[in-house]
């Protein structure tokens, strides 16, 4: 199967809603008190819109000859005025998804190199992202694609 990537396009939104569909149901069931089914659509357009508009974000999406199948989406940040932290930017690795079903060819990597590249032309050489414990796949993935644990977020339920 030939995938190819390519930036999204604001008529990509309605085949993206069901990546992005499939991945909240992942974290809804994992952690029902932190995220609940929404009752309209799962990302707004007007989110959309902004991640392919804005310059200093950037949605890319990976398809085959018929559908979308995968997506990855991220954004410039800058470190906030602080004494003790360092003045820095980096790219926030926000969503990498690739279909439950279209998994294991490659997909994630293209994408991860993609966003890789995107920063690198930004002159930006660090990529930070969030994963939630439970996601063992993807803590896999991005272990072996050379990230490291920067800390930890911990919870105490009262």
């Amino acid at each position: 199967m030939d995938i190819t990537l390519r930036e999204a396009r604001l008529a990509d939104y309605q085949n993206m809603l069901g990546l992005y569909k499939e991945l909240d149901d992942m974290h809804r069931m994992e952690y029902p008190e932190l995220f609940i089914e929404p009752e309209g659509e799962v990302r707004p357009f007007e989110y959309i819109q902004k991640q392919i508009e804005e310059d200093d974000k950037y949605l890319v999406v990976a398809e085959t000859a018929d559908r979308i199948i995968g997506f990855a989406e991220c954004a410039v940040m800058e470190s906030s005025s602080f004494p003790v932290l360092k003045k820095r930017k980096w790219v926030e690795l926000n969503s990498l998804v690739v279909r439950k079903g279209d998994q294991g060819m490659g997909t994630g990597k293209m994408l991860l190199d993609r966003v890789v590249m995107w920063s690198r032309e930004r002159k930006i050489y660090r990529i930070e992202l969030q994963v939630y414990t439970f996601n063992s796949g993807a803590l896999d993935f991005y272990k072996k694609k050379g990230f490291q644990n920067l800390h930890s977020r911990m919870y105490l339920d009262m």
